[in-house]
């Protein structure tokens, strides 16, 4: 296979690597080496420090093929510990082919193995933490067995890291924490020593980025200091986005289909106008006595007018198919400065308003705000916008087909996945907790996503291949109640 990725400057291969957020894991590192300052640093360098060690020697294009082409061998490997967790955890050799095979056909977990972005590496390296920390309780010799302890740290070690990627997944380390604490409780054996060795890498790692921070910003920051980019968190951008996320309207940037282009459309260079935009009207449900259809088109006006005050300034910043996707994305680092003291007062004005209607939907609709609306974006999550990782890479003649196999693949892993990581759930916290290997990951992405009130599809991918094990489980299960005498479970 031909293996090669977008230079920076090179705007016909952007989308094979360069893409979306691929700068704010890299700008840092650029500017690090440039000025010794790791700045914007909205990201945690688990990725940048990756970059960083191959950029001291090579190029940009160079960095970006080397990279990309770990991802790809990093991503093979941990196919087959996938499959090796599945047959350890369920001691099924059926288990271990059938994860092994369901996970080859797969083209949506693979999606930004050829990209600069998390995704490929999270899912990686969730794969070898849990991996490893299975192997602490199942070695696979006497060597093995008198060597396990290493195997909790280098748990410990991916875990840690797969955070500093995504920290969303900060949580999985105390959770598997806790499988430690009740095992070693259980058989009677010492725990102290073996949870200091499993948390050590986060210790000292975390550690020395909190001593970071506290020098840079004189504040306690164990993960990321923005949420958002300051462009959007510090903006119209983000109160609009605080009040559509209140009934669980799409938010994701930018989107057509989003309840962002009700209003105008998310201020970034080169974005068509509104009126470009397929609008979603806003649900009747959400009115209170602070607001109504009417109160929205208003609002929604002056956000236009806002918008047509800034893009001039903002366009200046467009891409174009000669110039760098940096420039264009080096706006969201600094929060949006209007151009004028008249812009300045209307963008004061069209945040106090959506945060007056956020807050009277708080207090008028409750059951809305907290319930409802995250099971909107659960429904987002799982089943909107993952048109793209189902039919990339299609052949000419074929696509039709193609797109109808993967997305009902889709579909078959997610609805078995989740009836696998419910079986599994009950006989784990009955019998074998050890079975919570397997469904703890995309149980807790499924989740923590609508909790945090997110819902890109694409989040969902680096517990994927964990969903794939859990709808081989459930297969297995089934199997087994219809020839008995031939499972392995």
């Amino acid at each position: 296979m031909q293996l090669f990725i977008a230079h920076r400057s090179n705007p016909h291969l952007l989308s094979l690597g360069f893409i979306g957020d691929s700068p704010s894991y890299t700008d840092p590192i650029e500017n690090l080496l440039a000025t010794g300052q790791y700045s914007p640093d909205r990201r945690l360098p688990g990725f940048g420090i990756i970059y960083l060690f191959f950029r001291l020697f090579l190029s940009y294009t160079a960095t970006y093929n080397t990279i990309v082409i770990i991802q790809l061998v990093v991503s093979s490997v941990g196919v087959y510990c996938l499959a090796l967790l599945a047959r350890f955890v369920l001691k099924s050799d059926r288990a271990f082919y059938l994860t092994f095979y369901m996970y080859l056909i797969c083209n949506y977990s693979n999606y930004y193995d050829i990209c600069l972005m998390t995704e490929s590496l999270s899912s990686s390296f969730l794969i070898f933490g849990t991996w490893y920390f299975a192997l602490y309780f199942y070695p696979k010799d006497q060597s093995a067995a008198k060597q396990k302890l290493k195997f909790l740290f280098f748990s410990g070690l991916f875990l840690t890291w797969t955070f500093f990627l995504r920290p969303v997944f900060v949580l999985i380390l105390p959770i598997y924490g806790v499988i430690l604490l009740l095992h070693s409780i259980k058989n009677k054996v010492p725990f102290i020593r073996p949870l200091l060795i499993y948390a050590l890498a986060c210790i000292v790692i975390d550690g020395a980025w909190i001593i970071r921070n506290y020098k840079v910003y004189d504040k306690f920051i164990p993960l990321s200091k923005d949420f958002y980019y300051p462009y959007v968190e510090y903006s119209y951008m983000g109160h609009m986005q605080s009040f559509v996320q209140t009934w669980g309207g799409a938010i994701d940037l930018p989107d057509p289909h989003s309840a962002f282009s009700w209003f105008g459309g998310i201020l970034f260079p080169g974005e068509p106008e509104a009126n470009k935009y397929k609008h979603d009207s806003i649900p009747g449900y959400v009115y209170t006595p602070a607001f109504n259809r009417d109160s929205l088109y208003k609002l929604r006006a002056e956000v236009r007018e806002f918008i047509a005050m800034q893009k001039p300034a903002v366009d200046s910043f467009y891409v174009s198919k000669d110039s760098d996707w940096n420039k264009a994305f080096s706006i969201l680092y600094q929060p949006l400065k209007p151009v004028s003291t008249q812009a300045a007062a209307l963008q004061n004005e069209i945040d106090n308003t959506f945060d007056r209607y956020t807050n009277s939907i708080k207090k008028e609709h409750p059951f809305l705000y907290y319930v409802r609306s995250r099971i909107t974006l659960l429904r987002k999550f799982l089943f909107e916008n993952n048109e793209a990782f189902l039919t990339r890479g299609q052949i000419p003649g074929m696509k039709k087909l193609l797109s109808l196999f993967f997305h009902t693949y889709y579909y078959f892993i997610l609805f078995l996945g989740i009836a696998g990581i419910v079986m599994l759930t009950w006989k784990g916290l009955r019998n074998n907790m050890f079975l919570l290997l397997l469904c703890i990951i995309p149980a807790y992405t499924i989740l923590i996503h609508p909790f945090l009130r997110s819902a890109d599809n694409r989040y969902l991918l680096p517990a994927w291949p964990f969903l794939i094990a859990c709808a081989a489980y459930f297969i297995l299960t089934v199997y087994s109640k219809f020839f008995p005498a031939k499972s392995q479970i």
